[in-house]
């Protein structure tokens, strides 16, 4: 081992010195030390957990934060600080399993169906409990669920705390769904490792990602989150669209900005309320669900003069609501698949238009959903092997790369009528949303694929 100088173990490392706000410097220029970091500290400066979350978690959270700090020296200490993260991961999720259940854990006879409940201080004793020769071994006693009241087996395996976690609601989204078992093995690679680098975005991602994973342990969004966002705010927003044959035909604008709207043209506008950098927005739909994020239509269409009376009349208000775990409907019918809409909708169309196959879908947007039930009516499971390449290469159909799992959730696949039953039943929703063919002009002619149903 190299004995270093105190001057030597405070000198900044010259590979942390290249990661910049503009990102990497492969040339001369690197950052001075002292921005260098500033830098490496505001980068995760904001991912802060919620004061609920208990003193164990935090401290081990901060650990983690403490070593990416100190990449500004030693640029291995990012690598320690990303391996570290799913180690504190898992810590969480043992922690929270203690303090949601008080210390008293539920179990259920397989065979019985008797109860019994185990008092613990820590989950070690949860561990060995369930083990073989535990008081309560997995293959004979299971996890009573507090959510639903269901059994479901426990292993006390980070696998198995996945799962609790889904099941009691802790989290929620169905792309996140998918990326739970992502982390299952990521955890595995780390406590099993072999010698690896990781560079200071990796570890930055990695910590921003676990205050999100934690603080939805313990019942918080993160506004702004990439995983578990608080509830989207949506904006009062102006859909305008002109035929003219030159200049701007299309615009999107907040209500206010309308006061000083007057370009020349024939225009006709649509006001909602959706999230402005929604790029759905300008193919708003009223029917279907052509925006990734919610958006409601509140007046339209009309000319401009008519929307501005109409806000200062009513002087509409923005609004915040969750958009992850959404339930869509869809259909099949005459080999065509149709587009998502909410099931308000789908509940209040005529006669000739219930028909077909249907479906409820729960999605976090609603082309997921739409790209499901076009995998079921083309036949293919999701996972196999590309249809595309199957048909212009017959020959690589083993190697042809697979379409991915579709990260949804299908809820009821059957007929009109008793999709109708189901939504009044278990979801209650019973009120037909009023039928409207309200939409914003295509911006470009573009024929509708074949098999899909007409808008």
């Amino acid at each position: 081992m190299h004995i270093k100088t105190f001057d030597e173990l405070i000198a900044p490392d010259e590979w942390t010195l290249r990661f910049t706000p503009l990102g990497l410097s492969t040339g001369p220029q690197v950052l001075k030390p002292e921005y260098a970091a500033e830098f490496q500290q505001q980068v995760i400066a904001g991912c802060d957990l919620h004061p609920d979350v208990p003193e164990g978690t935090r401290s081990a959270f901060e650990r983690v934060r403490t070593l990416h700090t100190h990449g500004i020296l030693c640029y291995e200490a990012f690598t320690v600080a990303y391996d570290l993260s799913w180690l504190v991961m898992e810590q969480a999720f043992r922690e929270r399993f203690i303090t949601y259940f008080g210390g008293t854990i539920p179990f259920i006879n397989t065979k019985s169906g008797v109860e019994e409940t185990i008092t613990v201080q820590n989950f070690e004793e949860v561990y060995a409990a369930v083990q073989k020769r535990g008081t309560h071994p997995g293959n004979r006693w299971h996890l009573k669920v507090k959510a639903t009241g269901q059994p479901m087996e426990f292993r006390a395996t980070f696998s198995s705390l996945l799962k609790w976690a889904r099941a009691e609601r802790l989290l929620h989204g169905q792309r996140n769904r998918r990326t739970e078992e992502i982390y299952r093995r990521i955890r595995n690679h780390v406590a099993h490792p072999s010698y690896h680098m990781k560079m200071p975005p990796d570890s930055a991602r990695t910590i921003h990602d676990l205050a999100e994973i934690i603080n939805r342990l313990w019942g918080h969004a993160t506004p702004g989150g990439r995983l578990y966002p608080a509830p989207l705010e949506r904006e009062v927003l102006v859909v305008a669209w002109t035929d003219a044959e030159v200049g701007p035909t299309h615009t999107i604008m907040r209500d206010y900005q309308l006061t000083t709207f007057h370009e020349p043209g024939d225009w006709q506008c649509l006001i909602v309320r959706a999230a402005f950098d929604d790029e759905g927005v300008w193919a708003f739909n009223a029917q279907y669900e052509r925006t990734q994020l919610p958006a409601e239509l509140l007046w339209g269409p009309g000319r401009p003069q008519e929307a501005l009376a109409w806000i200062n009349e009513e002087k509409p208000k923005a609004d915040a609501t969750e958009y992850l775990d959404r339930l869509f409907a869809l259909r099949i019918h005459a080999e065509r698949a149709s587009l998502a809409m909410r099931p308000e909708v789908a509940i209040g169309l005529p006669r000739e238009r219930q028909d077909g196959r249907w479906f409820l879908i729960r999605a976090d947007y609603p082309n997921d959903a739409f790209a499901h039930v076009r995998h079921i009516k083309n036949g293919v499971t999701c996972g196999d092997p590309n249809p595309m390449v199957r048909e212009l290469q017959p020959g690589v159909l083993a190697t042809s790369p697979p379409i991915p799992h579709c990260t949804v959730e299908g809820v009821f696949d059957g007929n009109w009528d008793d999709m109708v039953g189901v939504l009044a039943d278990r979801f209650k929703i019973s009120e037909p949303a009023p039928l409207s063919a309200v939409r914003v002009r295509p911006r470009f002619s573009l024929d509708v694929a074949p098999d899909v149903e007409a808008e």
